[in-house]
């Protein structure tokens, strides 16, 4: 009876385990993805409103069109603080800001720029993330018209949405979430100095798993990692589509297997308190069966030796 108790105890506590850590990292993983969906429909929002501006051939499209379509989009989607028209050979025809002085006619060349030459070779270009004086994040999306004269529109959009989206995913009492870009920089995160520093966490196993698109591959291996600071996490993770990024939902193991514990603890007890009884009912019963066989061994000892009262009795009588 004990070991059947204490084996059933053990599988039981494996099964609970497995099944319990499975639900913790599918209810992190939806979290993650709906994080992801929200700041990939943001960004998508934004390129929608910015390639309005890409629609008109240049030839047909006067500076005063020009400029009034800049103000519409900062007026219509606040995220864009800048945004700048360049002609079919990369040069800057006009610029408007919300933080500088608008310009117009400056001629910059910038057809050598990333931001020049991947809107017009892919119709669309998604900068890396930059901090403006080291406080808020942004970043740079250029898009290049459907026909060769369009010109390209590069807008500057403010991130501050991605910090507001992660700061609100709860995950138990401690967890949290963040945001790390194609090259495995922090872009947000709770701890706003970690960004700040401009850390680099391509060394940790989720983000190079995050690399390899592998989200089924780490919820069956590698769900237990180290975070930023070097702690044990039950981790999960999802991609932000146009953005090639990765959203991490990060619970501390120590209270993430509270409960599971608490319940081991509980069905602990339980178990051992079975196996006493056990044991004391099989010393009562043993007991109560020992005694009378022992008696009987004796008796039989007894008449094996001559020892036979009964027998003495009886042929006296027969006398």
């Amino acid at each position: 009876m004990c070991v059947a108790l204490l084996a059933n105890g053990l599988l039981e506590f494996w099964f609970s385990y497995q099944d319990y850590k499975a639900l913790l990292v599918r209810s992190q993983r939806e979290q993650a993805a709906a994080a992801a969906e929200k700041i990939g429909q943001f960004i998508e929002g934004v390129k929608s409103e910015i390639g309005w501006m890409t629609q008109v051939p240049w030839s047909q499209y006067t500076r005063e069109e020009q400029y009034l379509d800049a103000l519409r989009l900062l007026r219509q989607v606040p995220a864009i603080t800048e945004v700048a028209q360049l002609d079919p050979a990369g040069h800057e025809y006009l610029r408007v800001s919300r933080l500088v002085m608008d310009v117009a006619g400056s001629g910059l060349d910038l057809s050598r720029e990333p931001k020049f030459i991947e809107a017009v070779a892919h119709k669309v270009y998604y900068g890396p993330a930059y901090f403006r004086r080291d406080s808020e994040p942004y970043m740079t999306i250029a898009l290049a018209g459907a026909l060769r004269d369009s010109g390209v529109s590069v807008a500057e959009v403010n991130l501050n949405l991605i910090w507001d989206v992660v700061s609100k995913i709860k995950v138990g009492k401690r967890g949290y979430a963040y945001v790390v870009d194609s090259a495995g920089r922090l872009i947000a995160h709770p701890e706003i100095n970690l960004v700040l520093r401009n850390t680099s966490l391509s060394q940790l196993t989720q983000v190079q798993a995050a690399w390899a698109r592998e989200p089924d591959g780490l919820a069956e291996q590698v769900q237990v990692v180290k975070d930023p600071q070097g702690r044990d996490v039950l981790t999960a993770f999802a991609p932000i589509a146009p953005l090639g990024w990765s959203v991490f939902v990060d619970l501390p193991t120590e209270e993430a297997y509270a409960p599971l514990y608490a319940s081991v603890l509980r069905s602990g007890v339980v178990l051992l308190a079975g196996l006493a009884l056990a044991v004391l009912a099989g010393l009562f019963l043993a007991r109560r069966m020992v005694v009378p066989i022992q008696i009987l061994c004796e008796g039989a000892t007894r008449i094996g030796g001559g020892d036979c009262p009964h027998a003495g009795i009886a042929r006296a009588r027969h006398r």
